[in-house]
């Protein structure tokens, strides 16, 4: 992918980030009371509502891929090569991949009880 896009998608994620997050913030500091918002039979329950559930994994995969493009960005500016691109951008993808699964993995035990 051009680096272009890649901004671009650094970008965009940061706007869809602030918006979701400002909503989280809302919903867990606002309108429920921060005590009550952290408690463990809360959390359990909010992962029980699909749409509550589909946010929060919205709200992962945009702060992951922003969070690590972000980090793409700073190690291909700190060497520049095409070896040292290349493999950064590798690690970058599987880093995503697999952070994104091991959240997904958590959000799914949350939703079918595998956590108690």
């Amino acid at each position: 992918m051009r680096e272009s896009r890649l901004m671009l998608l650094q970008y965009a994620t940061a706007l869809i980030a602030v918006v979701l997050v400002s909503v989280h913030l809302i919903m867990q500091g606002v309108v429920v009371p921060y005590r009550t918002a952290i408690s463990f039979g809360n959390i359990l329950s909010i992962y029980k509502s699909w749409i509550y559930a589909v946010f929060l994994e919205s709200l992962l995969v945009v702060v992951l891929v922003h969070g690590f493009n972000g980090l793409r960005i700073i190690l291909s500016e700190f060497k520049q090569s095409r070896p040292w691109t290349t493999w950064v951008d590798i690690g970058t993808v599987l880093a995503v991949v697999v952070t994104v699964a091991y959240g997904t993995r958590t959000v799914i035990l949350a939703i079918f009880g595998g956590v108690s």
